[in-house]
């Protein structure tokens, strides 16, 4: 079954992808290329913590982190996947790594109990300014001597958008998950490369053809695409309502703002999916726009 559309950073898939039991090689496989491209140690052992469920919805997700994992020696590994951002990511993904280091620290314990926490962020968006590098990792160092204070803070941050096939110094296995995550409508002919060389896109190409062929699975893909934009919806509804109605500075101003921004991002969202040839009538359940609207735009 081949999709003209899969957008395989939906957090159901990656959660399916990366947390289903018996998916653990294909985990190990992402952290360990991100690790070998930072010249740290790669982990024989991947345990996950935060297993996939199939009736799990974006609205009421339990996880702060769309994958959670621990190595045989102890280390936590966070994965997070963000389609869309700005610059305060940089506090999210510090928030997200504080809330796992402390909660490693049980009542009993003392401070040298704790263990390192590796944060691992995906995103679909340019974070890091004045860098071109499309994976950046931070540690805590002296700032003369860059001596490492502590291996227990290791954040990555990889950057899709400035991946370049044909110009990166990435690890040949990490350059091979960029080209994945990187896919969406190319995925077909992307995972035909490279199921030719590299034994553990064979896996991964596996499971999505198994993903796509069940109803309940691609059900649970379509229905996240949809809560992933709602909540996207009412975060910029809020915004520019809000806006919108401090200009007008009245009651009435706020409403006619708040249904003005709704409008412009259903808008917005049907031109983006249009570009990318989505099915219509997908469109128009994913944004509330009449296909007639649609297929005016």
């Amino acid at each position: 079954m081949i999709k003209k559309y899969f957008n395989v950073l939906n957090d159901y898939f990656i959660r399916y992808l990366f947390a289903k039991e018996g998916h653990e090689d294909i985990l190990k496989d992402l952290i360990n290329s991100v690790r070998i491209d930072s010249n740290q140690e790669p982990f024989e052992y991947i345990e996950v913590l935060n297993s996939f469920n199939l009736k799990e919805n974006i609205l009421d997700k339990e996880s702060i982190v769309d994958v959670k994992a621990k190595t045989k020696s102890g280390e936590t590994i966070i994965i997070e996947i963000q389609r869309i951002g700005n610059q305060s990511f940089i506090y999210r993904s510090l928030y997200y790594w504080a809330k796992s280091y402390y909660t490693n620290l049980k009542s009993k314990d003392i401070y040298s109990d704790l263990t390192p926490v590796i944060s691992i962020n995906i995103l679909d968006f340019n974070l890091i300014k004045d860098s071109d590098k499309p994976h950046s990792c931070y540690f805590i160092k002296e700032l003369e001597t860059n001596h490492i204070l502590t291996n227990h803070l290791e954040i990555h941050f990889l950057e899709l958008k400035k991946f370049n096939n044909n110009n990166n110094n990435l690890y040949e296995g990490l350059s091979d998950w960029f080209k994945f995550l990187n896919s969406k409508d190319k995925l077909e002919d992307t995972m035909e490369v490279l199921v030719k060389k590299n034994p553990i896109m064979k896996e991964v190409y596996d499971e999505y053809n198994k993903f796509v062929k069940s109803n309940d699975l691609y059900n649970g893909y379509s229905n996240y695409e949809r809560d992933y934009f709602n909540v996207l919806m009412l975060n910029e509804e809020r915004i520019k309502g809000i806006e919108e109605g401090r200009e007008e500075g009245i009651k009435e101003g706020m409403q006619k703002g708040i249904e003005k921004g709704i409008k412009e991002t259903q808008i917005s969202m049907a031109k983006n999916m249009k570009i990318k040839n989505m099915d219509i009538n997908l469109i128009s359940e994913l944004t509330g726009l009449s296909i007639k609207e649609i297929e005016k735009l």
